[in-house]
């Protein structure tokens, strides 16, 4: 029977990880599914680890800074005694290990899931991005695209024309996500009458949080407002926004509440959950704080986020650079005018059932011989 090779990078608390550990234990039930990790550190190691698929780990260390190609050769070795399957390389950050990992090794299919934006920068960096962007696309069996918004790249865009790539946003198991959110309160400040903002996300440039520290400020000259982001991060990263919301006047009422397991337990208690980022692909976040009902903002810059919010009708969007113009959304969501998100989490079905269906139509073209879609 042919395998699911569900391939990250670590374990590292991120959108990416998370859903690869729902899609493990959906295809659990229909093929034998491995989750595969190029390096074994991060958060949600223990969590795999109970899973009901197999878990396989390339190089237990952590990754060497501004590597992301140490675990191919391990990878490689580790795949030509695996038996024949598909591999579904889940986040942009692991891509590049699972291409080197594979090359000749025809037992192995591949699905490159392509799931934040590849349109940052401009010059010599934005045209490599591109270039390795089609490397991925002539590679690839299929390619899947998280929001319609990365459909938008002439190279992806091409690959949806012709068939070989679709689009799958991301979703979430609203009933679930409602269950998770009766267990207690995470933190005290959610007992108190103080209300609290909400950011989820790795203190990455990507999230730009800075500009959420600073539009909390600026709201906090009309009202006291606290302010939560639930995330990872390096000691550096850390250091460097609880400096910025030191300056900004937070001191007190700003919390780095690190990664959880549970986001519905913080986003369901929050006031409002803000995504300002930079960029995205589909956001799970904003899907997972409209899931428990929490009143929302989103950057116009957040891939499909202004698709999910249809354009306006349930959550508020602002541009993304501007913190007075965040103020203004902030004090308005918290406000008799908030624009709540209703049912609409519940128009974004889980993907894991259109993953496990691509899967098995590469699965089906392999058996026949056939190389891929285009």
């Amino acid at each position: 029977m042919d395998h699911i090779y569900i391939y990250i990078h670590d374990f590292r608390s991120s959108g990416v990880v998370r859903d690869a550990l729902m899609l493990a234990d959906h295809c659990v039930d229909h093929h034998p599914t491995t989750l595969v990790a190029g390096h074994g550190e991060g958060f949600f190691r223990e969590a795999a680890d109970i899973g009901r698929y197999r878990v396989a780990v390339m190089k237990p260390e952590p990754s060497a800074a501004g590597s992301r190609v140490t675990a191919a050769f391990p990878l490689r070795r580790w795949l030509r005694e695996q038996p024949g399957g598909v591999l579904i390389s889940m986040g942009n950050l692991g891509h590049a290990t699972p291409h080197l990992a594979c090359r000749g090794l025809d037992h192995i299919r591949r699905i490159y899931r392509i799931s934040n934006e590849v349109r940052r920068g401009d010059g010599l960096r934005g045209a490599l991005r591109m270039h390795w962007m089609q490397r991925l696309v002539d590679d690839a069996d299929r390619i899947a695209l998280v929001g319609a918004a990365l459909g938008q790249v002439p190279v992806l865009a091409r690959a949806v024309e012709s068939g070989h790539a679709v689009t799958v946003a991301s979703g979430v198991d609203v009933d679930h996500a409602l269950d998770m959110a009766s267990v207690p309160a995470p933190h005290g400040w959610f007992e108190e009458e103080v209300p609290v903002v909400l950011g989820i996300g790795r203190l990455r440039p990507q999230k730009n949080f800075p500009l959420l520290v600073d539009a909390v400020a600026a709201a906090r000259r009309s009202r006291r407002l606290r302010l939560v982001v639930v995330g990872g991060g390096s000691v550096e990263e850390r250091a460097e926004l609880e400096a910025r919301a030191s300056a900004a006047g937070l001191a007190e009422d700003f919390l780095l509440a690190g990664e959880t397991t549970n986001v519905f337990a913080w986003a369901a208690r929050a006031a409002l959950f803000v995504l300002p980022s930079r960029w995205e692909g589909s956001s799970l976040a904003l899907l997972e704080a409209m899931a428990v009902g929490t009143p929302v903002i989103a950057s116009r810059k957040a891939g499909d986020a202004a698709v999910v919010l249809g354009e306006g009708r349930h959550g508020l969007l602002v541009g993304g650079e501007d913190p007075e113009e965040l103020a203004a959304a902030i004090l308005r969501q918290m406000s008799g005018d908030a624009v709540r998100p209703g049912n609409r989490a519940r128009d974004f079905g889980l993907p894991s059932l259109a993953y496990l269906r691509l899967a098995q139509e590469v699965m089906a073209r392999r058996r026949n011989g056939l190389r891929n879609a285009a």
